[in-house]
């Protein structure tokens, strides 16, 4: 995750006020396929999987230096406002 959104455009984001002030981050978004599709016999392979459905990669900064990443199933046409 962390390498499919070094090149994304990331934009800082203030969503409240907590007990420690203002909650801000960074945010990017990008659309990834999923590796987690039905499982398919391959020649003499096994079982693999096909690939899955389409979703949003979330990248999340925080000034602590902190990191996280998400997966959401929200449409493609998702404003990301």
């Amino acid at each position: 995750a962390e390498h499919m959104l070094a090149s994304a455009k990331w934009k800082a984001v203030s969503w409240r006020s907590g007990t420690k002030g203002r909650l801000k981050a960074r945010f990017a978004a990008l659309r990834v396929r999923t590796a987690d599709g039905p499982p398919q016999r391959i020649w003499d392979k096994g079982q693999q999987h096909l690939p899955g459905d389409e979703a949003w990669l979330i990248g999340e900064q925080r000034a602590s230096g902190e990191k996280k990443y998400y997966l959401a199933n929200l449409p493609a046409s998702t404003d990301l406002r």
